[in-house]
């Protein structure tokens, strides 16, 4: 009996070890998902956390810095818009565009586009860029919250995809952002990928219903000259002005010696400041959070269309280069013309035909020969490979090893450019005339570029055309040794 007794303990006791093993390896295995939970559980709150201060930044209106960056043209450039087409008119603007060999933007309704849709399509057939601005244009419906305003922002881009066969990343919103959008919209059209673009140049040609052409164009005229521009038109019913009054604006900045393209994803749009909104509405977190999940799971969905719209922006920036490379030789063929240049206020002086040449009509000449021409001076440093231009109260410091402008006020730095446009030629250096005539003070005001006749105007303040006296050579870059 006892024996029996003996190992009927020793059985018990080692179920009770082999329980006790299982009990200790469940609870290992527990306690792995068990961490995991805990882990995910950390990095959701911190997401969360994360969603909410960035919802508390943008409702003070701070957008967050753009890490985007884009290519800024050579030549000073021209970007023509035209906004709630397409209509009747579209035909007349797109033949005048054929005919001056220019390039724009068009930023249409999808209503429209469903009027018009042979338009929508030739629009792209011509090379033009097309681009989205909204359905219907009601601004009622399109700010009184940003899920209508992204609900027509998605159906004209299925309009256009299943027109044309492209999907516009390029938006304007009617009306421009200024008042309209709030920092959200902007941090939300970000997110999709969307580029918002807005103008520096209004023709006025929608102040009201059929604005004279006389009137548009003066307000062209007054508009400030940048190096690049962006002109809202618009070619939409009611707007036959527009149309008139096209051909001269554009020979008016043709002659001016400004390029024309359409707008990209890599040009660097034109946004109005966030200004208060003069829409009632309200932006919880909850609804922040699903917005900004259906906008980032949008751009997931055309990472691909953004790839082939970017090679398509390509393809057309080569067939710009080949064009502009064509237009060259036919300038350079044609006969040798001495160039006007009359200096407002000043006196004027001719350059003689082997003196600048002429590309794409922008006009190159040694800096020497026009600091000189103006009344400046220039002084070569040859151990250091840079050119010292003193003129008025600027110096302009050109640094052949770098590629580099540094800018000089009254002998303190102002500026330094790089990569900046130079050229070095039998001995001289080669600068654009409308860029140095910029970083000193001044402005080209009209140019003419024709076969019999070649002409510019220039603009400088009063003080700086003056005669040059000591107080102000004692203050350049010659005073200081260089």
């Amino acid at each position: 009996m006892r024996f029996r007794v003996q190992r009927t303990t020793n059985r018990q006791k080692r179920f009770q070890l082999s329980l006790v093993f299982l009990l200790l390896v469940s609870l290992f295995f527990l306690s792995v998902p068990a961490k995991a939970t805990e882990s995910d559980g950390n990095s959701a709150q911190a997401q969360a956390q994360e969603g909410q201060d960035l919802y508390q930044k943008l409702k003070t209106g701070k957008r967050p810095q753009s890490e985007k960056t884009y290519e800024t043209p050579e030549q000073p450039t021209v970007y023509l818009t035209f906004d709630d087409g397409p209509s009747k008119l579209t035909s007349q603007v797109l033949d005048i565009l054929d005919k001056e060999n220019v390039k724009a933007t068009f930023f249409a309704l999808g209503e429209q586009a469903q009027a018009h849709p042979a338009l929508v399509k030739r629009i792209v057939q011509d090379g033009h860029t097309l681009g989205n601005h909204s359905y219907n244009h009601v601004y009622k419906e399109l700010y009184s919250d940003f899920q209508t305003f992204w609900d027509q922002i998605q159906r004209s881009e299925d309009i256009f995809a299943s027109l044309a066969d492209t999907r516009p990343q390029l938006v304007r919103a009617p009306g421009g952002t200024y008042t309209n959008f709030d920092a959200y919209y902007y941090y939300l059209m970000d997110q999709a990928g969307y580029t918002v673009v807005d103008w520096n140049v209004d023709s006025g040609d929608s102040k009201r219903a059929h604005v004279p052409v006389n009137e548009i164009w003066q307000t062209i005229k007054e508009s400030p000259l940048e190096h690049e521009i962006n002109i809202l038109f618009h070619d939409g019913s009611g707007h036959e002005s527009t149309v008139e009054v096209l051909p001269q604006v554009i020979s008016y900045y043709k002659k001016l010696g400004y390029a024309f393209a359409p707008l990209t994803t890599q040009v660097k749009p034109k946004q109005f400041p966030v200004g208060k909104s003069k829409w009632s509405r309200n932006m919880s977190l909850a609804h922040f959070q699903e917005l900004m999940k259906e906008t980032q799971q949008y751009a997931l969905a055309h990472i691909q269309t953004d790839q082939d719209q970017k090679d398509a922006e390509q393809h057309f920036a080569q067939q710009t280069v080949v064009a502009r490379e064509e237009t060259a030789q036919i300038l350079s063929a044609q006969a040798a013309l001495p160039l006007q240049v009359h200096v407002v206020g000043g006196s004027s002086f001719t350059i003689e035909p082997a003196e600048y040449q002429l590309r794409t009509n922008r006009i190159e000449l040694p800096l020497r020969f026009l600091i000189e021409k103006m009344g400046g001076q220039v002084e070569w440093q040859s151990e250091t490979k840079t050119a010292n231009a003193h003129f008025g109260v600027y110096d302009l410091e050109y640094d052949l090893s770098t590629r580099s402008i540094r800018l000089y006020t009254l002998g303190n730095s102002v500026a330094t450019y790089s990569l900046a446009d130079m050229d070095f030629q039998n001995g001289k250096i080669i600068v654009p005339l409308r860029k140095t005539i910029d970083l000193l003070g001044g402005r080209i005001t009209d140019t003419v570029i024709e076969s019999n006749k070649r002409e510019v105007s220039v603009a400088l303040r009063p003080f700086y055309i003056s005669k040059e006296n000591n107080s102000l050579l004692k203050n350049s870059l010659f005073a200081m040794g260089g």
